[in-house]
C-alpha cells in the first residue's frame, strides 16, 4: 500500500528528526528477603526434624523386621510339621521293628525247643547201658528250666548206677539224681524199678530268668 506525505517540506524535516519510541521490556520487581539466623529457633527445629526422621526410619525398620520374623515363623512351622511327620514315621518303624523282634524271639524259642528234644532224647538213649529199659520220659518243669524225669527198669542196681554215670557225662544233661529205686518182680526175674531226674544243661540261670521276667 502506498503512503503519500502531503505535509510541507519544513514539517517533513521535523518528522524525520523524530525517532520512534523504543519499547520497554517488562521488568520483574526485585524482591529481597532478609533472613536472619536465630540459633534458638533453627537448632530446635532441626532437632525436631531429625527426631521425626529417626522415628519414621525406626517404624519402617521395625516393619521390615516384623515381616522377616513372620516369614521365618512360617518357615519354621512348615519345617516343624515336616519333622513331626518324620517322627511319626520313625515311631511306626520302631513299633514294627519291636514287633518283628518279638516274633523272631518267639520263633527262636520254638526252634530251640523243637531241636532240643531230639538231641536230649538221643543222649538219653546213648546213655542206656545193657539190660536197662526206659518206660517213660517226662518233664517236671518246662524249658528254660527244663527238668526231666526218667522211669525205667534195670536188671540190677549196678545197671542203674552205670546209667546215672553215663547221664552225667552227657553234654546236654546235668544235676543227675536218683529219686527212687525199688525191687520189682517181672516174670522169673527180680528187677529194679528206678526213677531218675536230671536238668538240661541249656537251662537259663535263675538270676537271668528273674531279670528277664522283671524286664517284661
Amino acid at each position: 500500500m502506498l503512503k503519500i506525505n502531503l505535509l510541507p517540506p519544513e514539517q517533513r524535516k521535523k518528522l524525520k528528526k523524530v525517532k520512534p519510541a523504543r519499547k520497554r521490556a517488562f521488568a520483574m520487581p526485585r524482591l529481597t528477603l532478609a533472613l536472619k539466623f536465630d540459633p534458638w529457633v533453627v537448632v530446635p527445629a532441626g532437632a525436631a526434624v531429625l527426631l521425626v526422621l529417626m522415628i519414621a526410619g525406626s517404624f519402617f525398620w521395625l516393619g521390615y523386621q516384623e515381616k522377616k520374623i513372620k516369614a521365618r515363623r512360617d518357615t519354621n512351622r512348615v519345617e516343624l510339621n515336616r519333622l513331626n511327620q518324620v517322627v511319626l514315621k520313625v515311631n511306626r518303624l520302631q513299633q514294627q521293628t519291636d514287633q518283628l523282634k518279638d516274633r523272631m524271639n518267639i520263633i527262636l524259642k520254638v526252634d530251640r525247643n523243637r531241636f532240643l528234644w531230639p538231641r536230649v532224647l538221643d543222649e538219653i538213649n546213648g546213655a542206656l547201658p545193657q539190660y536197662t529199659w526206659l518206660e517213660s520220659v517226662s518233664e517236671t518243669s518246662p524249658f528254660p528250666r527244663l527238668v526231666l524225669r526218667l522211669e525205667g527198669t534195670a536188671m540190677s542196681n549196678l545197671s542203674v548206677s552205670r546209667f546215672m554215670r553215663n547221664l552225667e557225662f552227657a553234654s546236654l544233661l546235668t544235676n543227675v539224681r536218683l529219686v527212687s529205686s525199688v525191687e520189682r518182680r517181672q516174670g522169673s526175674y527180680d528187677t529194679q524199678y528206678f526213677t531218675i531226674e536230671c536238668a538240661c544243661a541249656l537251662n537259663e540261670a535263675p538270676d537271668s530268668t528273674a531279670g528277664a521276667t522283671a524286664a517284661r
